[in-house]
């Protein structure tokens, strides 16, 4: 599938430059019997190098499903480049930021699908990768960032939010409509971890908006991130 990583990379060097795509070594592999996908950074709790990006599609004619998987775990790949230390990580939020990236990714991808060198086999799959991404934000559920209360709730959210996905998907679509309308403020989602609360021993949970909208990080989208982070933060 070196058509499509080609295609999805070239997107995300327009977004975030070359440099945030060529910091460190990485291997690209799918495994259709793994649980999920994953950005993996580790084996039996050791630290392994290169870092990899396992997909788990069920069939590689999915294409649809590849760049879907791929941008996601890239987007995380990404944002791992700012990070001092490589293993903190605000879940719930990453991943929502995630899912949101990879909405759009399909989106401009099926936009722009003659830009790929498999347009020359199929023409017109731009239009597949659009009703893919509508189907994929049109499946929501009650928000369940909105009804935390406390950083108890936020917790124990965070505990579950890759196998409770959809629980977070009105927060997601938020993201994915303001990647649209600010689109050259994307790359300052990268900066998060720069701005994270808490530490590795007891976790991370919120981000400091208040230093981030004050630093020189800042872009109109930090608010629309703000936006997500329950309001008891």
């Amino acid at each position: 599938m070196r058509q499509l990583i080609d295609f999805v990379c070239k997107l995300f060097i327009e977004i975030f430059g070359a440099g945030a795509l060529s910091k460190e070594q990485c291997i690209i592999y799918n495994d259709a019997s793994a649980n999920c996908p994953m950005l993996v950074r580790e084996c039996n709790h050791k630290l392994i190098h290169p870092i990899c990006i396992r997909l788990n599609c069920s069939d590689l004619s999915y294409w649809a499903q590849f760049i879907f998987q791929f941008s996601h775990e890239l987007t995380h790949y990404v944002i791992r480049q700012y990070k001092v230390d490589k293993s903190a990580i605000i879940k719930w939020f990453e991943e929502t930021i995630c899912e949101a990236m990879s909405l759009y990714i399909v989106k401009l991808a099926g936009e722009r699908w003659t830009e790929c060198e498999l347009a020359s086999v199929k023409s017109s799959f731009g239009n597949s990768l659009v009703e893919y991404y509508q189907n994929k934000y049109n499946t929501t559920a009650e928000s369940a960032l909105s009804n935390c209360k406390s950083l108890s709730d936020l917790k124990e959210l965070d505990q579950c939010c890759e196998s409770n996905r959809v629980a977070r998907s009105i927060e997601r679509n938020y993201l994915f409509d303001s990647f649209v309308s600010m689109p050259y403020s994307i790359q300052s989602l990268v900066y998060y971890p720069l701005f994270m609360r808490g530490d590795l021993s007891a976790g991370y949970y919120t981000v400091n908006f208040a230093d981030w909208t004050s630093s020189s990080n800042y872009s109109p989208l930090v608010d629309c991130l703000q936006n997500i982070q329950p309001k008891f933060a």
